[in-house]
This record gives structure tokens, C-alpha cells and sequence, in this order.
């Protein structure tokens, strides 16, 4: 035994060494001790220093953040439609070439060709004159919505310039909106994370009868709702039949929906089989048990929901409403209607009209990404009618940015569109 444990202590002490880089510090330090300078610190005064710079960078990137926010709610209050928009309308647009190795512009008349030149802030070729846009390869470029987007959005160059003339110390500005489209600035040739371009800002740093390919479908649009949450969210998800359980047994009430607890929710999903008959009363009074249990609850002022996705019922189990969520209607029921039956979806529409929410259908596979986040929408609208109210700003966890494989801490103001601004950080709104 004395033998092994001296033999472990080496190894450690030879790891250690290795992943510390303590012998190459040593190294540097006795290389340059000349340039060093030994002084005494008070470790408050310390502390207190570095928490007033912490604190002046951050207020420096709000500041930003607030200024696009005022100035894309004033033009897109000022902005007209027009349902037959100039499709000659000049803007940058970046799209994945076949190869998926290089990035080229929209060969469109539309397009706008751009000098790019090597900036190492940016770690990128950039240019300053411009935004540049990026549009999921999934919504038509051309289509009104997205043109009359593209419209409006670019006079928010005018204010990414301002703010870094006024910041030079900010990197990254990114405007992305409801309808998918993303404009950043500096301009850069896009660089999408994979090499099929699934890139999309909306993103971003969400039964007993069902088989076969509407099983497949429920389980892909869990684990899709899953990755519209963050770790300001907190969740469980439960399988029902005429009995409700968690999928994931020893999460007895709401977790935190960080990255491991969303992994593991997502493997529990991926091994559930169909078995049984739909009670929609055993799955409701689950979730409102869960949700108005203290214990669970990590914010009373939260936005409290529940989503059913379900192949179909008749049953709109309204004494459970009655119950637990009327008259005040304090938790909002979103329900999804998932694959393509005959039958009357009237039930589950009126789930969710009598409960502050909404009904969402997901017929295929290509309907998944766009409606599983669309509920961003409806959670939203109080938020905008509170107005500065209800703008808080959040600092959320480590994020690895789109445009440059570098790690980024990102700020998030909870509505249905995103402005990033970003030196260290990227800020989503």
C-alpha cells in the first residue's frame, strides 16, 4: 500500500505540474523578474477596485444595450409595411457555400460586395461601414416579412457605429428578430458553427397512444423546447398515461434547466415507449402540483407554464382548471398538437384559450424548430405593454459565439427579439 500511494503522489505531482504550468511560470518569472515589481496589497481595497471596474465595464455595455433598444422600438414604430417591398433593397447577406468550407455573399442584385480587412480585436476580417445579415436557411429571403425586416433594421447601422465610437472597447453588435433574421456589425463573412449552416438567432447564447413517427416527433420537440430554456429557467417534464411520472425519477420537483439537467432530460426522453391511454387529468394536476409547490417555485414573480404535447384528445379536464388555475389564471397552458390525424383539436385549443396560452400544431419534422419557440412570443407581450419595466437585464452564463470560436459571457433582457452588444460579453435582449 505505501508503495501505490507513493507511486500515485508522483503521478499527481507530475499532472499537476503539467496542467498548472507552474514550471513554465517559474520559468518566465526568473526570465523577467527585472520587469516585476513586489508591492504590499490591502486585499479590500483590492477587492473594491476591481469590483468598481467590473462594474463601469458592464454599465458601459448596458448603456449600449439600452440606446439599440430605444432606437429599434422607435423605427419599428415608425416603419410602414409594404406588402410588395423592393426586393433590389441594398444589404449584405452571408450563406454557406455546397462544400460548407467557405462563406459567400448572396448572389443576388440585392447584395452588397464588401473590402474586408484583418482586425485582431475581432479575431476576423471585419468592415466598419457596414452590417452584414444572416438569415436561416430555412425562411425565404424574399419573402415580405423578411424584406420589410431588412428595411428597417438598417438604420440600426447608424447606431452600431455610434455606440463603438462612443465604446471602443465593444466588439460585437447583433440585432436578431422574431422572424429569424440576424444583423451584426462589423460586417464579417459568416462563419456558421457546423458545416450545414442551422444557424438561427431565435435560438439562442423548447402519450399514451402515440407511436411510430409522432412518437419520434413528441420526443424531437421536447428536447427542442428544452434548448429554448436557460439557467434562469426551471423545469421537469413528466410522461403521462393514466398516471403521471417524471421522466426523470429522482427530480422530484422543478431543476434548473443548465446544460447538465437538460442532457439528462433529454436521454430520459429519448427512452420513453408509448404505452397506455391519454388522461390529460393524471398529466395537468402533475404539472400544477409541481409548479404551486413552494419548494419548486425559485421565484414567486415568475412566468409559471405548462406545455402538453399530445396526438390527440377529447378531454379538456377543466375541473383540474377550476382547481388550481382559475379564476386568476396564474400559470399559462400551451398545448401542441402533434403529427397529422383527423381529429377535433377544438379541445386543445380551448385548453389553451382558457388558460392564457396558445395552441400550437406540429404536423412534420420541419414545422418543430419554428413552433417550438414561438411561445417566446406570448410571454413576451407582457413584458412590452410594461415597458422599461419589464426590461431587466440579465447576465447569463459562458456562450460560444457564432461569428468567432471564442467563449463569451452574454446579458439578456427577456423579449421576443435579441440585440447582442458584445467586448467580453455578448448581450441578448
Amino acid at each position: 500500500m505505501i508503495h501505490w500511494a507513493g507511486r500515485i503522489e508522483k503521478e499527481l505531482e507530475k499532472v499537476l505540474q503539467h496542467v498548472t504550468g507552474a514550471q513554465q511560470m517559474r520559468s518566465i518569472y526568473n526570465e523577467k523578474k527585472s520587469q516585476f515589481e513586489i508591492k504590499r496589497n490591502n486585499p479590500k481595497d483590492l477587492v473594491e477596485r476591481v469590483a468598481r471596474d467590473i462594474s463601469k465595464l458592464l454599465n458601459s455595455k448596458s448603456k449600449a444595450l439600452e440606446k439599440l433598444v430605444r432606437e429599434a422600438e422607435q423605427l419599428q414604430k415608425e416603419h410602414v409595411w409594404k406588402d410588395d417591398m423592393d426586393s433590389s433593397l441594398i444589404y449584405c447577406v452571408f450563406q454557406q457555400t455546397e462544400d460548407g468550407e467557405e462563406e459567400a455573399p448572396l448572389e443576388t442584385s440585392s447584395s452588397l460586395e464588401l473590402e474586408f480587412v484583418d482586425d485582431p480585436n475581432f479575431k476576423n476580417k471585419v468592415n466598419y461601414s457596414s452590417s452584414a445579415v444572416q438569415i436561416p436557411t430555412d425562411i425565404y429571403k424574399g419573402s415580405p416579412v423578411i424584406l420589410n425586416e431588412l428595411n428597417w433594421t438598417q438604420a440600426l447601422e447608424r447606431v452600431f457605429i455610434e455606440n463603438r465610437r462612443e465604446d471602443s472597447s465593444l466588439r460585437w453588435q447583433v440585432f436578431g428578430s422574431a422572424t429569424g433574421v440576424t444583423r451584426y456589425y462589423p460586417a464579417t463573412p459568416w462563419r456558421a458553427p457546423n458545416k450545414i449552416d442551422l444557424y438561427d438567432v431565435r435560438r439562442r447564447p423548447w402519450s399514451g397512444s402515440v407511436s411510430g413517427l409522432t412518437l419520434k416527433l413528441m420526443k424531437t420537440s421536447v428536447m427542442e423546447m428544452l434548448d429554448t430554456l436557460s439557467d434562469d429557467d426551471y423545469v421537469n417534464v413528466a410522461k403521462f398515461n393514466e398516471k403521471a411520472e417524471a421522466v426523470v425519477p429522482c427530480f422530484r420537483t422543478l431543476v434548473q434547466a443548465n446544460v447538465r439537467n437538460k442532457k439528462i432530460f433529454k436521454e430520459a426522453v429519448l427512452h420513453m415507449q408509448a404505452k397506455g391511454t391519454t388522461d390529460y387529468k393524471s398529466g395537468f394536476t402533475f404539472a400544477f402540483e409541481q409548479l404551486l409547490n413552494e419548494s419548486s417555485a425559485p421565484r414567486a414573480n415568475c412566468n409559471k407554464m405548462i406545455m402538453m404535447f399530445t396526438d390527440g384528445g377529447e378531454d379538456r379536464a377543466q375541473e383540474i382548471f377550476e382547481k388550481y388555475n382559475w379564476p386568476n389564471k396564474t400559470v399559462r397552458v400551451f398545448t401542441f398538437s402533434v403529427g397529422q390525424h383527423n381529429y377535433d383539436v377544438t379541445p386543445l385549443q380551448w385548453i389553451a384559450c382558457a388558460n392564457k396560452g396558445y395552441y400550437f400544431e406540429i404536423p412534420s419534422i420541419g414545422a418543430i424548430r419554428i413552433n417550438t419557440q414561438e411561445y417566446l412570443d406570448v410571454l413576451g407581450r407582457p413584458m412590452v405593454l410594461a415597458g422599461p419595466k419589464g426590461k431587466q437585464v440579465q447576465w447569463t452564463n459562458v456562450y460560444q459565439d457564432a461569428l468567432v470560436k471564442t467563449h463569451l459571457y452574454s446579458m439578456m433582457l427577456p423579449l421576443p427579439c435579441f440585440i447582442m452588444v458584445c467586448s467580453f460579453c455578448w448581450i441578448r435582449y
